[in-house]
C-alpha cells in the first residue's frame, strides 16, 4: 500500500511548529541570560557585543557602568531623533553604557574640549549639530550635583551621545558595572 504524501497544509504546519519551538527556546534562553546579567550592546558608544552586568555598591571614576539616562528634554529629543531606542528606563529609553569621568562636586567646563576640574577629556569636543545638521543641546558650565556623575564614552568620543549633551546622571540610575564578555 502506498503512503499518502503530506498535504501542503500539513507541511506548512509542521514547518511553523518547528520554528515556533525554536523561537520559544531562544526566548527562554534570553530570559535566563538576562537574569544572570548578560546584556547585548548594539550601540556604537562601546563595541557591540555581549556584556556582563554586576551589581556594585561603590561606583568610582573610570568605572564602566550600565545606567538609565536622566529623564530630561535632551534625552526625549534623542529618542525622537533615533539616537537612542525606546526601553524600560524612566526616560522611556534603553540603558546606556558609559564611563564615569566626573563625580559630585566637580566642575564641568565646556571649552573646545570638556574639562573636569580643569583636566581635559581626550577627544571630548562637543558637536554643534548632528549628522543631519540638527542642533544639539549646548549645556553651560556646571557643577556635578550631589549623588550624580558625568558619563562619557572614551571608546567613541567624537560621536557618542553622553553627558556633554544631557548633563549629569543620578547615581541611583546606575544598574551596575558592565564588562565585555565577547565583542562582535
Amino acid at each position: 500500500m502506498a503512503q499518502n504524501p503530506r498535504s501542503p497544509l500539513s507541511s506548512r504546519l509542521t514547518y511553523l511548529k518547528k520554528h515556533l519551538i525554536v523561537l520559544g527556546l531562544m526566548s527562554i534562553a534570553a530570559i535566563i541570560m538576562y537574569g544572570f546579567g548578560i546584556r547585548i550592546n548594539v550601540s556604537h558608544s562601546y563595541p557591540p557585543g555581549i556584556y556582563l552586568v554586576s551589581k556594585g555598591h561603590i561606583y568610582e571614576r573610570h568605572d564602566l557602568v550600565l545606567f538609565c539616562p536622566p529623564n530630561n528634554a535632551a534625552i526625549h529629543t534623542a529618542k525622537v531623533r533615533d539616537y537612542i531606542r525606546s526601553g524600560r528606563c524612566d526616560s522611556t529609553t534603553v540603558p546606556m553604557i558609559k564611563r564615569i569621568v566626573g563625580l559630585a562636586g566637580e566642575r564641568v567646563e565646556f571649552t573646545p574640549t570638556i574639562l573636569i576640574n580643569g583636566v581635559a577629556l581626550t577627544g571630548s569636543e562637543r558637536l554643534i549639530t548632528d549628522s543631519q545638521h540638527r542642533p544639539l543641546t549646548q549645556l553651560q558650565n556646571f557643577m556635578i550635583p550631589e549623588n550624580s556623575f558625568f558619563a562619557y564614552s572614551d571608546h567613541a568620543p567624537k560621536t557618542s551621545f553622553d553627558s556633554r549633551y544631557f548633563g549629569a546622571v543620578p547615581m541611583t540610575n546606575i544598574i551596575g558595572h558592565i564588562a565585555p564578555l565577547y565583542i562582535f
